[in-house]
C-alpha cells in the first residue's frame, strides 16, 4: 500500500459513501412507488414474502453495484484531471 495517494483514498472512499447513500434512498423511493409500500427491512416480518425479499435485494443489489461502478469512474475522471486530446 506505500505509495498509494492519499488524496485518491479519500476521494473514492466518500464516492463510494455517497454512492451508497443515494442508491440507497433511490431504490427506498422507488420501491415505495412500485409497490405501495415500504422496502422490506425485517425478515421475520410475516407480511413480507420470501420472493418480495429476493426481488428487493436482487433490485438493491444491482442499483447499488451500477451506483458504485459510476461513482468510481467518475471520481478517477475528476481526480486525474482533463484528459489530453490526441491529435
Amino acid at each position: 500500500m506505500a505509495g498509494q495517494d492519499v488524496g485518491w483514498k479519500v476521494v473514492s472512499a466518500v464516492s463510494m459513501g455517497l454512492a451508497g447513500i443515494v442508491a440507497g434512498k433511490i431504490v427506498e423511493i422507488g420501491w415505495k412507488a412500485v409497490t405501495g409500500h415500504g422496502a422490506p427491512v425485517d425478515p421475520d416480518d410475516p407480511g413480507v414474502s420470501v420472493a418480495e425479499m429476493i426481488a428487493f435485494a436482487a433490485v438493491s443489489g444491482a442499483l447499488l453495484g451500477l451506483a458504485r461502478q459510476l461513482a468510481a469512474l467518475g471520481a478517477k475522471r475528476w481526480y486525474s484531471g482533463p484528459v489530453p486530446k490526441r491529435l
